[in-house]
């Protein structure tokens, strides 16, 4: 006797166990709330006259609303994991990973720019710029880059909490469900979620950088965020590289024209060939090694995060319920 259309229905959506929803479409639950709340909360302010001194720290706050509405969403969903479960467990460990992944990232960005000024790719145009604080004096500055700061890591903690988070556990527990042995698993889906980070960052490629260059660079920035992930088990060191790379880009050795104030300003030159390819693979390869040295370090050898392996071994051979 075949499925009625609502049992269909509800086994595509739930699967034979009906204790939670398949990975798919967590993944996309995640991704349609957080998304949503962020659009939403963004067009709210976008009627608010914000003090451009401010320039994007209100985001911040968008941010948590944005983390706030999935974490009650997810609360509410059978067999959906709170948000401290994709790695957001805010302790004395997520702490030191994040200031050691800020440290990190400053080295990695310090090294990109050195060959950005090297092969003449890079030119200073500006230094101690002011930006949108020009006028209001050392004040102004300090709140400006305070701002930035925080403005970013909210930009940060929402990538990474949907692109590494809650991408790469639910991916992995899919493919796992369906025979894959749970470290290759989670390898692969560390994989799909580089592919799903990069290309789309081609659409908002950085001033003086062509489309290519930023995807690519999207690209090979998702293969170390995800490495850091998948090694630690937590969004602590991604968040804090991502938002040590974004700061640093705007802030430390900012774009030309840029309303962010900026320590030094750089007119780049990107396009798609030889030095181009150099810019991305030298530093990253810089990037892995680092991140790989941490986690022996602290974690006393370098393999996929324990806990997050047992999170998707418990999946295994479960197609059914996935």
């Amino acid at each position: 006797m075949g499925l009625s259309a609502s049992d269909a229905f509800r086994r595509l959506l739930w699967g034979g166990e009906g204790d939670r929803l398949r990975a798919t479409w967590r993944i996309l639950l995640g991704f349609a709330v957080v998304l949503g709340a962020l659009l939403t909360g963004s067009r709210l302010l976008g009627r608010v006259e914000v003090p451009g001194v401010l320039v994007n720290g209100p985001v911040a706050l968008i941010v948590l609303l944005a983390v706030g509405a999935y974490a009650l969403v997810a609360s509410l969903v059978p067999g959906e994991r709170p948000v401290r479960g994709y790695g957001l467990a805010l302790d004395r460990r997520w702490a030191r990973d994040f200031l050691a992944a800020v440290a990190v990232g400053c080295v990695f960005q310090g090294l990109v720019t050195a060959l950005l000024l090297a092969t003449g790719t890079g030119r200073v145009v500006e230094t101690l710029s002011p930006g949108v604080a020009s006028g209001g004096g050392a004040p102004a500055v300090a709140v400006a880059v305070a701002a930035t700061a925080v403005g970013f890591v909210g930009v940060a903690l929402w990538e990474e909490l949907l692109f590494r988070g809650v991408f790469i556990v639910n991916a992995s527990e899919g493919l796992a469900a369906r025979g894959l042995e749970p470290r290759r698993a989670v390898l692969v889906a560390g994989g799909a979620s580089v592919l799903a980070f990069g290309p789309a960052h081609a659409l908002v490629a950085a001033q003086g950088a062509s489309p290519i260059f930023a995807a690519g660079q999207a690209m090979a920035a998702a293969v170390y965020f995800a490495a850091a992930y998948v090694l630690t088990g937590s969004l602590a060191f991604p968040v804090g590289l991502h938002f040590a790379t974004n700061f640093w880009t705007v802030s430390v050795f900012g774009l030309a024209d840029s309303g962010f104030p900026a320590l030094v300003r750089l007119d780049r030159s990107l396009g798609a060939g030889a030095i181009e390819l150099l810019l991305v693979v030298l530093p990253t390869l810089v990037m892995l090694g680092l991140i790989l040295g941490w986690v022996r370090v602290t974690r006393g050898g370098v393999s996929t995060d324990e806990a997050l392996a047992e999170t998707v071994r418990r999946r295994h051979g479960s197609a059914v319920g996935e």
